[in-house]
C-alpha cells in the first residue's frame, strides 16, 4: 500500500551543488528549521539537502508495525518516518506532545522528517481535526493533515496488520487504515452500512513522479468513529437467492441473508458461497472457523461490484457441514456470463510461463486462443516439476474482467482463476521433450553454427588472400635479392677486379717515373685519386646490393649490426633502441636509404666528432618511422658544412632523404649532435 511520506525505506537523492551550498550556509549560521509549515514549503531540491530540524508537535496517528508517525504543531502536519530500531516499545498515543529532532528528507510526495531524537514532553486534548467535504478531501495539499468527514462504512477486512474500512464519502470511494494492534471497542463488522463521523490523517497514494493517484485516511482506532445514523432495518432480514440481490425493485441498503455452501475462504477478507442462483463473495473481517464445504448463512448489505453484487456481512454463522464441493466446468470458447463470476470452476489448459509476485504466484495459461492468468498465494510452493508447455487441470474461483466502458456479461474481455491451494493445480501431461521452444533452440543453434561457418569461410578467404600476398611479396623479394646478389658478384668479378688492375698499373708507373717527370706526376696523382674514389663507390654499391641482413632480418637488425661494427672500430660506446609500435617492413629501396643515412651519420660522428657515446633510436608508429642518431662529440656547423664543397657524406644523406620525401634535420653544438630523419609510412607493408 502506498502512503504519503510513510514508506519505511526513505531514500535521499543526490545533492546538487546549489543545495549543498545552501546546506553549508545553513550549517554555518547554526539554525534549525523549527516549524512544520517551513518544512512543507521546501522544494524537492532543498529537501534533499539534509537540513536539520527541531520542533514540538502533537501525535495525530501512529502505526507501530509500519513506523509511520503523523504529527501536528498547531499550524500544519508532517510525517515522521521512524526506523525499525528506533520504534518505542509502547506505541505513541494520539494527543501525546513530542519534541522531535532530526533531518529533513525529500519523501515521495511531501518532505518527511527522519528523527534522531524523539522525547515525550506532555499531552494535549486539542481538537486538531478540521471538517472537510468529500470533494475537498481529494485536494493534494491536504496530505498529512488531520480531518473529519462523514461516511458510510461499506466493508471491512484485515490486511498487512491493519483493519481496512471501505468508506463512501458523499459518493467518493476511500479506504481507512487502522492499526490492528489496537483493542477494538466495537466489532468492525457491526458498523457496516452505518453513517459515521470519522477522524483521521489524510494519506496519499502516489506515483514515482510525486503525483497523487489516490487518497486514504489513517485512523488511530475505532474510537475515532462516531455512529451518527443507523441503517434502516426490518425486524428480520429475509433469506434471498443470490441471483435476486440488487434487482431493479430492490430497496436501497436492504439487509438480507444468503445461504449457501462455502467454496473458498480468504482469512481476514471474506469467503465465497455457492447458493441458490449462483455464487457470491461475502466480505467480512469476522473471525470464524468456517471451512471449505460448510453450509453457512451470511447476513449483511449488498454492495455493487463488477458483474455480480457482493455482500458486506455483519454476521456469518455455520449451519452444517457439507460434502466436497464439485467445481463446474468452464468453457473458455463460450461467451462469458454472469453466473461464472465468483464460481468454483475447472478447466484444462497449457502453461505458458510462471512469474513470482510479492503476494502470489502468477501462472500465464493458454486454452485454445484464450490467454488468461491463474494466481496462487505465496503461502504455497509451486511443484518443482512445473514447466512451460505442461498440460494442467486447474480448479479455482473465476473472476471476470472487462476493459469496455459498458460492463455487461457479453462485454467481459477476460478472466482470472484464483487457485485455493496447490492441490487445485494438477499436472496432467508433462511438456514433451521435442517442443516448440526446443525446436527454436535447435534452429537458433543451427543458425548460429551457419553464421560461425560463414564467418570462418570469410576469415579463411581473407587469410588465404593475405598469405598469397605475403608469398608473392616474399617471392618477389627473394628474386630481387638473388638478382642483386648476381649483379654484385658480376661487379666484383669484373669491374672491381679491373679497377684493381688499373690501380696496380698506375702505382707501378708512378714508382718508375724519374723525378724529372714532374710534369706528368700531377695528372698521374689525380688519376690515382679518381681511381680510388671509383673503387670506393663500387664497393659501396656492391655493399648495398649485398645487404643480406637487411633483406632477411629487417631494418632494425641490419641497422644495429652494421652501426655497432662502425662504432666498435673507434672503441665508441654504442646503444641502439627500438621504440614505438611493432616494426613493419617497408619497400626495399626505402629501407636501404634509411640504413645508408644511418651508416653515414655514425661514420661521420666516429671519424670527425671524436665522441665517447653514440645512441641510435628507431621509432615505429602508424604515421611515420623516425630515426634519431645522437652523439656527444665536438659538434660542427651543419649549415656551413653541408654548403661546403667536397662534403659528399652530408649532402648524400640530404639527397637520400629528399628521395624518401622525408624530413631531415641536423642540430649540433659542442657536446651534442642530433641527426633526425622522419619518414612517412603510407607505403608500410601490412
Amino acid at each position: 500500500m502506498e502512503i504519503s511520506g510513510a514508506a519505511t525505506d526513505l531514500r535521499l537523492g543526490k545533492v546538487s551543488v546549489f543545495v549543498l551550498s545552501m546546506l553549508l550556509q545553513h550549517a554555518a549560521i547554526g539554525q534549525d528549521i523549527t516549524s512544520i509549515p517551513d518544512i512543507r514549503a521546501l522544494t524537492e531540491e532543498r529537501a534533499r539537502a539534509g537540513l536539520s530540524t527541531r520542533f514540538d508537535a502533537i501525535v495525530t496517528f501512529y502505526h507501530q508495525e509500519w513506523g509511520v508517525l503523523f504529527t501536528h504543531d498547531r499550524q500544519d502536519g508532517i510525517c515522521v518516518g521512524i526506523p525499525l530500531d528506533g520504534r518505542p516499545t509502547k506505541p505513541f498515543q494520539p494527543g501525546t506532545k513530542l519534541n522531535i529532532e532530526g533531518t529533513i528528507g525529500p519523501g515521495e510526495f511531501l518532505p518527511v522528517v527522519l528523527p534522531s531524537s524523539i522525547k515525550t514532553i506532555g499531552n494535549s486534548t486539542e481538537n486538531l481535526y478540521v471538517p472537510v467535504s468529500g470533494e475537498d478531501l481529494f485536494t493534494p495539499s491536504l496530505d498529512a493533515r488531520p480531518v473529519e468527514v462523514e461516511a458510510i462504512v461499506k466493508g471491512t477486512s484485515f490486511a498487512e496488520k491493519s483493519l481496512v474500512l471501505d468508506l463512501q464519502v458523499e459518493g467518493w470511494e476511500i479506504r481507512a487504515i487502522l492499526p490492528h494492534h489496537e483493542t477494538q471497542n466495537e466489532l468492525p463488522w457491526q458498523i457496516l452500512e452505518r453513517r459515521v463521523r470519522i477522524k483521521g490523517v489524510v494519506g496519499t497514494h502516489f506515483n514515482d513522479q510525486r503525483q497523487m493517484s489516490g487518497r486514504l485516511l489513517f485512523v488511530p482506532s475505532l474510537s475515532f468513529l462516531e455512529v451518527i445514523a443507523e441503517p434502516d432495518q426490518a425486524t428480520e432480514a429475509p433469506v434471498v437467492p443470490v441471483d435476486t440481490v440488487l434487482r431493479v425493485h430492490s430497496p436501497p441498503r436492504q439487509r438480507v441473508k444468503i445461504q449457501g455452501v462455502t467454496t473458498h475462504v480468504e482469512p481476514g477478507t471474506g469467503l465465497y458461497l455457492r447458493g441458490d442462483g449462483g455464487s457470491i463473495f461475502v466480505q467480512t473481517a469476522q473471525p470464524h472457523t468456517i471451512r471449505r464445504g460448510d453450509d453457512v448463512e451470511a447476513e449483511g448489505y449488498p454492495a455493487v461490484t463488477l458483474f455480480r453484487p457482493s455482500l458486506s456481512a455483519i454476521q456469518v454463522r455455520q449451519l452444517d457441514s457439507h460434502t466436497e464441493v464439485k467445481p463446474l466446468p468452464l468453457d473458455v470458447k463460450a461467451v462469458r456470463n454472469s453466473s461464472e463470476q465468483c464460481e468454483l470452476v475447472q478447466l484444462a489448459t497449457e502453461l505458458v510461463q510462471t512469474n513470482a509476485g510479492r503476494e502470489s504466484h502468477s501462472l500465464l495459461c493458454r486454452s485454445g486462443n484464450q490467454i488468461f492468468e491463474a494466481t496462487l498465494t505465496n503461502d504455497y510452493t509451486l511443484p518443482t516439476d512445473l514447466a512451460p508447455g505442461a498440460t494442467l487441470r486447474l480448479t479455482g474461483i473465476c473472476k471476470l474482467s472487462s476493459t469496455r466502458p459498458l460492463v455487461i456479461p457479453r462485454n467481459a474481455t477476460g478472466f482470472t482463476i484464483q487457485l485455493r491451494d496447490v492441490d487445485d493445480l494438477i499436472i496432467t501431461a508433462r511438456q514433451p521433450w521435442w517442443n516448440e521452444q526446443r525446436a527454436l533452440w535447435v534452429l537458433a543453434a543451427i543458425g548460429g553454427l551457419a553464421a560461425i561457418v560463414s564467418a570462418w569461410a570469410i576469415t579463411l578467404q581473407i587469410m588465404v588472400r593475405r598469405q598469397s600476398s605475403l608469398i608473392q611479396r616474399q617471392t618477389e623479394q627473394r628474386a630481387t635479392m638473388e638478382e642483386r646478389q648476381r649483379i654484385a658478384r658480376d661487379l666484383h668479378d669484373s669491374l672491381e677486379q679491373e679497377l684493381v688492375g688499373v690501380a696496380m698499373l698506375l702505382d707501378n708507373t708512378a714508382s718508375r717515373m724519374s723525378p724529372e717527370g714532374s710534369e706528368a706526376a700531377e695528372p698521374l696523382h689525380l688519376a690515382r685519386r679518381l681511381l680510388r674514389r671509383a673503387r670506393d663507390e663500387s664497393r659501396s654499391t656492391i655493399r648495398e646490393l649485398r645487404s643480406v641482413t637487411l633483406e632477411q632480418r629487417g631494418l632494425p637488425a641490419a641497422m644495429e649490426e652494421t652501426l655497432r661494427s662502425l662504432a666498435a672500430v673507434r672503441e665508441i660506446d654504442f646503444r641502439f633502441q627500438l621504440q614505438g609500435s611493432q616494426p613493419y617492413r617497408m619497400p626495399g629501396t626505402v629501407e636501404t636509404h634509411i640504413l645508408r643515412i644511418a651508416q653515414e651519420a655514425v661514420a661521420n660522428a666516429a671519424n670527425h666528432g671524436t665522441p665517447r657515446h653514440i645512441e641510435v633510436r628507431l621509432t615505429y608508429s602508424s604515421k611515420n618511422l623516425m630515426l634519431e642518431i645522437e652523439d656527444d662529440g665536438v659538434g660542427f656547423d651543419p649549415t656551413s658544412t653541408i654548403a661546403a664543397t667536397g662534403h659528399f657524406g652530408l649532402s648524400g644523406m640530404k639527397e637520400r632523404a629528399d628521395k624518401l620525401g622525408a624530413t631531415f634535420t641536423i642540430t649540433s653544438r659542442a657536446g651534442q649532435t642530433l641527426v633526425k630523419l622522419v619518414v612517412p609510412t603510407p607505403h608500410a607493408a601490412p
